[in-house]
């Protein structure tokens, strides 16, 4: 099957998805190399990568230095407890957690950030756009641009919390972004302009606006979150 169009890396993923589930190919099975998944689909090498880069950030596939690429799962698994999280509660809490203190964190950040401030955001988001284009999952980004709108509050003790609790953020960062991946009706291109949109209120000078952004990016967090540990 030859595709193309934008996107090809996505197209890609899917097919391979569409194989693994149709039974083509099972659970420890081999994939082909890169360069004949690429002549097969009549693209890129790096196209196929990136494919397969959003594939092994979901769990489908594991990627075995020197032997290749195995199917590990049919179905991706998120927000699994007992791993990252020990209940439902905990992510509630920091759900919660969040949205009270990152309004705030984002308000004071508008009114006082610096031009350092705007570097520091902008590198973040500039590497979560990077992520978008080629499958990977980009929390460490995602995390990195929350905590320089806490250092942009100038206010110690709010980085000193978030920091307290990055590495919980991180992780929800992960599986949520997982689910984005996989997604037909979230994207990753959504997400990242939520950020957007966060960055040019910062930018601007517009507290107002950077609190309603904020709070309609992290209710659309929590909404995916909690919809998909119902589903377990």
């Amino acid at each position: 099957m030859k595709i193309s169009n934008t996107k090809i890396y996505e197209q890609i993923a899917d097919i391979l998805l569409e194989s693994i589930k149709s039974g083509e190919y099972q659970v420890g099975d081999k994939l082909p190399s890169i360069q004949k998944l690429g002549q097969q689909y009549g693209v890129s090498v790096a196209s196929v990568r990136e494919a397969l880069n959003a594939l092994r950030t979901i769990g489908i596939i594991e990627m075995k230095q020197g032997y290749g690429t195995f199917i590990k799962q049919i179905e991706p698994t998120f927000f699994e407890l007992g791993d990252k999280f020990t209940s439902l509660d905990q992510i509630t809490e920091l759900l919660e957690l969040r949205e009270i203190v990152e309004s705030a964190t984002v308000e004071k950040a508008a009114i006082h950030r610096n031009e350092a401030d705007l570097v520091s955001l902008k590198k973040a988001l500039d590497e979560m756009g990077e992520a978008v284009t080629d499958g990977t999952s980009g929390e460490k980004a995602d995390l990195q641009f929350h905590l320089s709108i806490a250092k942009a509050a100038k206010n110690s003790l709010l980085v000193e919390l978030l920091n307290n609790i990055s590495e919980l953020m991180q992780d929800s960062m992960e599986e949520t972004r997982k689910i984005f991946i996989y997604s037909k009706q979230k994207t990753m291109n959504k997400l990242h302009e939520e950020h957007v949109i966060i960055y040019n209120a910062i930018v601007e000078q517009n507290a107002t606006n950077a609190v309603k952004a904020m709070e309609s990016h992290l209710l659309e967090v929590k909404e995916t979150i909690l919809a998909n540990f119902k589903e377990q």
